[in-house]
């Protein structure tokens, strides 16, 4: 599993096209951000109109690692580590994931609300904070209140610790569910997310992730300043991604399994946005042979499948658009190898035809009367 998800990038073609752009907008995304946060905090709170400027390297990023999870969950997956390219969709996907941490962050924030808004309401209402202090001195001694503090604040400590703890270990599983469909809710699903996180292979992942997190992170800090360790935390961070789909991909195609096998015409979750793609390939194909595209009036344009199975806008593949090729076969049927327009003899609504039979094979065009020879040179 780890040597697995150590090289998935190597099998790339455009390896350092990613670890460039992938280090270049991780940098961008931790330089804006802050100046972001601060400026909506002590500047003025109408800096929060360039969120999506400042915002946008860090959803691409984002959305990158949740493409690397979708990718090493779908089965017999060995192209390696996908390309960057579709940054509308990577944007789309790392809001996404963006608020599914928000949300499995909100009862902590809640709950430390609650707290906060408690103690507040008792030092500002009727209970008197030097009463208070005296009687617990007065039944615990001189170092009564101080004790008290302590352990309270310990307490919250300790529960804010064992929250951040189990966030850690179930927001990967989380992220899974979530990437293996494209669905938000899939993600937020409690049976669903339980599932993943209480298998062997999770946890496996999941450790080897928090290595390669730990070593990555190591050897990026005394380089981030010459920018070189900005690229080794992504690609730690992309290792990591890998190593979490990998651990959840059992799991989930099996309970994806289980949950589909009344209806023949479900597939499973992780490959339903495969299928889809490969439709609308086919689709694109039978156009392409005939000249047209799927609403027939001109050529078929490249489909980029999106999340949840539905295809996106059309966009040019990954290959084109990080320059690996392009390819000059799709829609040459329609023309012959010599340059001659071939696509007559396959339309039946045209004079000679394919379809055609009682048509005049000369296709309609009649011989004039022979010339002389003087009138030929002439």
């Amino acid at each position: 599993m780890l040597t697995a998800a150590a090289t998935a990038l190597t099998r790339t073609d455009d390896t350092a096209g990613v670890v460039l752009v992938g280090g270049s907008v991780t940098l961008l995304g931790w330089i804006l951000t802050p100046l972001w946060l601060a400026g909506v905090l002590f500047v003025s709170p109408a800096v929060t109109v360039a969120a999506p400027v400042a915002l946008a390297p860090s959803l691409v990023a984002r959305g990158y690692l949740v493409r690397v999870t979708r990718a090493a969950i779908q089965p017999g997956d060995a192209a390696g580590a996908p390309s960057l390219v579709a940054w509308g969709e990577l944007a789309r996907d790392g809001l996404k994931s963006a608020l599914l941490s928000a949300a499995l962050l909100a009862p902590l924030a809640g709950g430390l609300a609650v707290a906060g808004g408690a103690v507040a309401a008792l030092v500002a209402g009727p209970v008197e904070p030097a009463a208070t202090a005296t009687a617990v001195e007065s039944a615990l001694g001189p170092n009564g209140p101080a004790a008290v503090a302590v352990v309270a604040a310990g307490a919250v400590l300790a529960l804010v610790g064992a929250y951040l703890a189990a966030f850690a270990y179930v927001r990967p599983a989380a992220l899974a569910a979530f990437a293996a469909s494209g669905r938000l809710r899939d993600g937020l699903d409690p049976r669903t997310v339980a599932g993943v996180a209480a298998t062997g292979p999770y946890a496996t992942g999941w450790t080897l992730a928090v290595g390669a997190l730990a070593v990555g992170y190591a050897v990026a800090a005394p380089t981030v300043p010459l920018v070189v360790g900005v690229a080794v935390a992504f690609l730690a961070r992309i290792v990591a991604h890998d190593l979490y789909g990998r651990g959840a991909a059992d799991s989930l195609t099996e309970e994806t399994a289980a949950a589909t096998a009344p209806t023949a015409t479900r597939q499973p979750v992780g490959t339903a946005h495969d299928a889809a793609r490969s439709g609308e390939e086919a689709g694109a194909s039978a156009g392409a042979s005939s000249g047209v595209g799927p609403a027939g009036d001109g050529p078929p344009a490249p489909v980029v499948s999106g999340d949840g199975g539905r295809p996106m806008r059309s966009e040019p593949p990954a290959a084109v658009q990080v320059g690996r090729g392009v390819s000059v076969g799709e829609g040459s049927d329609a023309v012959g190898g010599d340059g001659s327009d071939e696509s007559a003899d396959a339309d039946p609504t045209r004079p000679g035809g394919a379809g055609d039979g009682d048509a005049d094979p000369t296709g309609g065009f009649e011989w004039g009367p022979a010339l002389s020879e003087a009138e030929d040179k002439s």
